[in-house]
């Protein structure tokens, strides 16, 4: 049997279809986002963490983990301030200390679906597959220095 020979069309067409694979699945890992809690729990927690994803949005980093932290002190148990002073905290490249509070919302609550299947939780925990470190660009940030 005779192979074909490659054309300029093929390659066209090998080169989108890679373009095309290449955008769905990075359009597969949505960026991550601060979590929100009922105020009927702890409303001052709550208004807190509010205004920490507020400050998270317009990109305040240290704002964002100021209010937090805050959030923290009202009330220690509160997974959703753990998980999102992570992110901020990933966001100002602290990534060991984003993974001690990625760590510590886990065990708060093993079962929330919004912390474990984060990429960034997995990532900074060393859970991610080959898979997930390599569509959310490699990273594994368990251990390394600020």
């Amino acid at each position: 049997m005779k192979t074909p020979i490659p054309t300029r069309k093929n390659f066209w067409r090998v080169g989108m279809i890679f373009i095309v694979c290449a955008l769905g699945i990075s359009g597969c890992v949505s960026p991550p986002l601060p979590l929100a809690m009922l105020p009927m729990v702890e409303p001052q927690a709550a208004e807190l963490n509010l205004k920490g994803i507020d400050q998270y949005q317009i990109g305040e980093w240290e704002a964002a983990l100021h209010f937090f932290q805050a959030a923290i002190q009202v009330n220690t148990m509160l997974v959703e301030a753990h998980f999102n002073a992570a992110l901020a905290l990933h966001q100002l490249k602290r990534h060991q200390e984003a993974t001690a509070y990625f760590k510590r919302a886990g065990e708060l609550d093993p079962e929330n679906r919004s912390v474990i299947s984060s990429t960034l939780y997995r990532n900074h925990l060393g859970l991610s597959s080959t898979f997930e470190r390599h569509i959310s660009g490699g990273y594994r940030y368990q251990g390394e220095e600020e």
